[in-house]
């Protein structure tokens, strides 16, 4: 053969093999990419689980855990539907999971109860299921809210001029503080002209002295508190751009002035520990109109909603409460009208005027808990 003409067939030779090498590869990596979705398919439906706690369902902060379990999602996804869900807010933890490519979102109740929010129906779920939901909120609630300490105990874990971490549980910023006075409550004072910055921030960029849920963190400990973000009285960090001290409260702290327990600070304790609607459900009448005024006065919509069980409009700018409440034995009643006198600034007013406030209140037997079910601002 002539030489060029087998140097040709050789040419062709060498591309045939090559395409065919090439198509050959082609094939099989696009066999493989088509084998394996089926299975991330199963993996997406493989009984992962995800648990997110906030205090509030607007809250920026909020701690977040994951597990798998495979026959809980067999149960979710079969379980029939069970009782309404009566309690006053929605549960703080949710459940998200994904069936099918949709994802699927359920409340989890602290005891483990499962909740359609959209619906307002508790799941059918067997007693196996709810002990490790219930188990699992536990540990992920743990890790989120602040251990609940009696004051004088507080006062030994946070000793005069220590330093530590304060947390605010609804937006999550967090500053430095000290405390650097205080026997019935911590004064503190931000460290630095950041952290003042910081808490100002925490309070819409002006002072307040609205009672704020905060963690306070320190050598491994998390304490439930609750501060207010006003700069008064004495001592100061130079340099800290804070003129005065701030107040962290808690349980049973009592103001420095009158020697009395703060309510107001006291239902922030409870909701920076994750047990605001325990504590709001043991209060008496006269203590749950306390609460109802301060969350009017600092335009708390979650604290209006535990108080009367329903969804409430805000129609003040401020609300304070200018006569003392009239107390009286109400243990065998299950319906109260009584009336309190109220300093208060209406929404689209800015001058303060005197008003009088008729509650009536409710309970459904003599074991349970009291509701506002109306507020007439006269």
């Amino acid at each position: 053969m002539h030489p060029f003409r087998a140097n040709s067939l050789l040419r062709k030779l060498f591309c045939t093999l090559l395409f065919t090498t090439l198509l050959t590869a082609a094939t099989s990596i696009n066999t493989q990419a088509h084998g394996s979705m089926p299975q991330l398919e199963e993996t997406s439906s493989s009984g992962k689980f995800q648990l997110v706690v906030k205090v509030s369902p607007h809250a920026a902060y909020q701690t977040e855990a994951t597990f798998v379990d495979k026959k809980l999602q067999r149960e979710l996804e079969d379980g029939g539907i069970g009782t309404p869900f009566v309690a006053p807010l929605p549960p703080d933890t949710t459940l998200s999971f994904d069936k099918k490519g949709v994802q699927q979102r359920y409340g989890v109740t602290p005891n483990g109860e499962v909740v359609d929010l959209s619906a307002g129906l508790t799941l059918n779920i067997s007693s196996t299921a709810q002990e490790t939901l219930r188990s699992q909120v536990q540990v992920v609630r743990a890790r989120h809210y602040g251990e609940i300490l009696p004051w004088e105990e507080a006062s030994e874990v946070l000793p005069k001029y220590s330093k530590f971490t304060i947390v605010d549980v609804e937006s999550g910023l967090s500053f430095e503080g000290q405390r650097r006075a205080g026997s019935h409550h911590a004064d503190v004072q931000p460290l630095t002209k950041s952290d003042s910055a910081t808490l100002k921030t925490i309070y819409g960029g002006a002072w307040s002295w609205d009672r704020k849920a905060v963690l306070v963190k320190l050598n491994g400990r998390t304490l439930a508190g609750s501060m207010h973000g006003m700069p008064h009285g004495g001592d100061g960090i130079p340099g800290n751009d804070f003129n005065g001290h701030f107040c962290i409260h808690f349980l049973g702290s009592v103001t420095h002035g009158s020697r009395s327990v703060d309510p107001a600070h006291q239902v922030m304790v409870h909701r920076a520990a994750g047990l605001l609607t325990e504590y709001i459900s043991k209060l008496s009448p006269w203590a749950l109109i306390d609460v109802w005024i301060s969350a009017a006065n600092q335009g708390d919509l979650q604290l209006l909603q535990v108080t009367t069980g329903q969804e409430q409009a805000l129609h003040v700018r401020s609300m304070r409460r200018l006569s003392k409440l009239p107390e009286r034995d109400v243990s065998q009643l299950l319906q109260l009208d009584t009336a309190v006198n109220v300093s208060a600034t209406p929404v689209r007013a800015s001058a303060v005027v005197n008003r009088r406030v008729l509650f009536h209140l409710e309970r459904a037997s003599l074991n349970e808990r009291w509701y506002i079910r109306s507020a007439v601002i006269q």
